[in-house]
């Protein structure tokens, strides 16, 4: 098959049996659901296949779009290393998701839509990842903010759901404004929207013809917002917990693995022109640090399941953004793989837990039993090793990648930083492993949400749910070792940016990983361990971290009250004001009218009378004039 055969496979699967799903097979569950998986296999297959088939030069596969200005704006795929390994790891993440759906789903009566919006979710992500444009790319970002928000708050009839969309899609908004008025300044300056176009004149020495430093720094600033938005960034990164509300599999779909990653994607798109801002390098360099750590603290108190790997998303999402940001375009891409797959593996297994105790809790979900899940468990731990960094398991070989790029001079306190986060995660981690596999009923340790078993449950996961899970665990111990990350390299044209560190570099990076195994060994995993934590010590930093550093709070103080105070007066202006001097007006006019009409009796003497009584006043005003 050719690249042109592969790539329309690839997008035209999901979004035909979108509308297929959606229209003509919405009730009609099991059919819709055969319909979005068989396209989603036609995609993974499609995807991976132009992933080890494709060479490393750039191939355009589009046609002519629109003309405006003379300047022609085609639509179709841009086929380079990064955009085939964004595709292929959509297509991977987006395939096992869907598998896993048919279990977790099973008894949902809407689960028909459910598996309809997965399908636009996935062909507007694939779109996006495959744009060869900006215009087209931006039409696709807009869209994969709109099926999140159709798969956040798929469960409508939860208040919190529908909060967590509207509040997933405005926050976003935010950025994306920000960004789409940097890519028109970009157009402006260039004069093309053709992304190997610009890509090519800004990798060249010095700047393109007409961007002043001034002009590239600012775009490139507005294009980090929709960087900040998307991909949960300080301080734009509070809408991913409470996105948590979606049922578990769009939490594996969006919020670990492609919908966030979007972002970052944005970021290592455009690496060449933010390499030529060094002002916002700098900035994104501070901010994904303040995110990989204050995320890190957050997660370290949290109860709720899904809400200890919605923040360790966010803090990973910041250590994608420090690795590109010290310049390593290889790193972040690295660990944006391998976080795809062992993220999405940690929420799958949550979701095996979630399914089958009917809590989110983690206590509770130790005491009646986790560990005897064995498919969930596995996953768990094989997920938990990955993201703790635990030699050899794929999150450390990218997040060593990642630490490596910050042994450049100047980046010092970002090293440290780095550091901390990396302790706080593998602490978090193995918390959140040894309070599900080794609970202790006479520990410290509170249940928040008791459990409310699913009726159905069985003595395993279902078929459906353990396959995924399997699959991704086998990924997840073996995606990031060397010959692959060379492999990466090479693919994305940046092998000279590959270090494979030496035994003597990996000590410090291990033994903090350790030693943050080692402090949740003692607080949640040893034997008389109390299970309460360290930070029980200091309540005054657990509230802290419990409220999230009380940037929500300040939010609903400042920018939502603001709002809702000049909401609130626009509305008193438009009802009492504008609309009540209208409405005074047509009040007056009905009244004058209800009084003329009192006036047409329809009898003969009156109006003999008034005109006697009218030519009699006039003659006197004219006789006495």
């Amino acid at each position: 098959m050719t690249h042109t055969h592969l790539v329309l496979g690839a997008l035209l699967a999901p979004l035909l049996t979108f509308a297929l799903a959606l229209i003509v097979f919405r009730k009609r569950h099991l059919v819709a659901a055969a319909l979005v998986i068989g396209a989603g296999l036609v995609t993974l297959v499609s995807t991976l296949w132009l992933l080890l088939d494709h060479g490393t030069a750039p191939e355009l596969i589009t046609a002519r779009w629109f003309s405006i200005g003379g300047i022609d704006i085609a639509f179709g795929a841009l086929l380079d290393g990064r955009t085939l390994l964004m595709g292929a790891i959509v297509g991977v993440i987006t395939f096992a998701v869907l598998v896993y759906s048919l279990g977790y789903m099973k008894d949902d009566p809407a689960k028909g839509r459910f598996f309809a919006s997965l399908a636009l979710f996935e062909w507007a992500m694939l779109s996006f990842a495959y744009a060869p444009n900006l215009l087209q790319g931006f039409i696709f970002w807009e869209l994969v903010g709109l099926a999140s928000f159709l798969l956040i708050g798929f469960w409508y009839h939860k208040p919190s759901a529908v909060a967590a969309a509207k509040k997933a899609f405005i926050m976003t908004r935010i950025g994306d404004v920000g960004m789409f008025i940097g890519l028109i300044m970009l157009f402006a300056a260039t004069g093309t929207l053709d992304i190997v176009t610009l890509t090519d004149r800004f990798a060249a020495p010095g700047l393109p013809a007409g961007l002043s430093p001034g002009a590239v720094e600012l775009i490139a600033g507005l294009l980090f917002l929709g960087v900040m938005g998307k991909s949960a960034q300080f301080p734009l990164h509070t809408w991913l917990p409470d996105a948590m509300e979606g049922p578990t599999p769009v939490s594996a779909l969006l919020h670990s693995a492609t919908m966030v990653a979007a972002g970052v994607f944005l970021f290592a798109r455009f690496h060449e022109v933010f390499l030529d801002a060094p002002t916002v390098m700098g900035a994104a360099l501070v901010i994904g640090t303040i995110t990989a750590l204050i995320a890190s603290t957050m997660a370290v108190v949290q109860s709720d399941l899904k809400k200890i790997l919605a923040y360790s998303s966010i803090s990973q999402l910041g250590f994608m953004i420090v690795g590109l940001a010290a310049g390593s375009l290889f790193a972040g891409l690295f660990h944006l793989t391998t976080h795809a797959i062992f993220k999405a593996l940690l929420f799958l297994s949550a979701g095996a837990f979630i399914h089958h105790f009917g809590t989110n809790d983690v206590v509770a979900i130790g005491r009646g039993g986790g560990r005897k899940r064995i498919v969930a468990t596995i996953g768990l731990v094989t997920g938990g090793l990955a993201l703790a960094g635990v030699p050899i398991l794929s999150g450390f070989w990218s997040k060593e990648a990642i630490l490596s790029a910050l042994h450049e001079p100047g980046y010092r306190v970002f090293l440290i930083a780095a550091y901390i986060a990396a302790f706080l995660t593998a602490y978090y981690t193995f918390r959140m492993i040894f309070l599900v596999v080794l609970p202790r009923a006479d520990s410290g340790a509170v249940i928040v949400e008791p459990m409310h078993p699913h009726h159905g449950a069985d003595h395993g996961e279902p078929r459906s749910m353990a396959g995924p899970i399997l699959v991704l665990a086998a990924l997840a111990a073996v995606a990031g070792l060397p010959w692959i990350g060379d492999a990466l390299g090479d693919l994305i044209g940046k092998g000279d940016q590959v270090h494979h560190a030496s035994l003597v570099e990996m000590i410090l990076p291990i033994g903090i990983v350790f030693a943050g195994i080692g402090l949740a060994w003692l607080d949640f995993g040893a034997k008389r361990a109390p299970q309460r934590g360290i930070l029980a010590w200091l309540p005054s930093a657990q509230r802290l971290f419990e409220n999230g550093w009380y940037i929500d709070s300040l939010y609903q103080k400042t920018v939502v009250a603001l709002t809702d105070t000049v909401a609130r007066a626009l509305h008193f202006t438009e009802t009492r004001g504008f609309d009540g001097a209208g409405d005074g007006v047509a009040a007056g006019v009905m009244a004058t009218g209800r009084g003329a009409a009192r006036t047409h009796t329809g009898r003969l003497p009156i109006f003999i009378g008034t005109a006697v009584v009218v030519v009699a006043a006039f003659s006197l005003f004219l006789a006495l004039g």
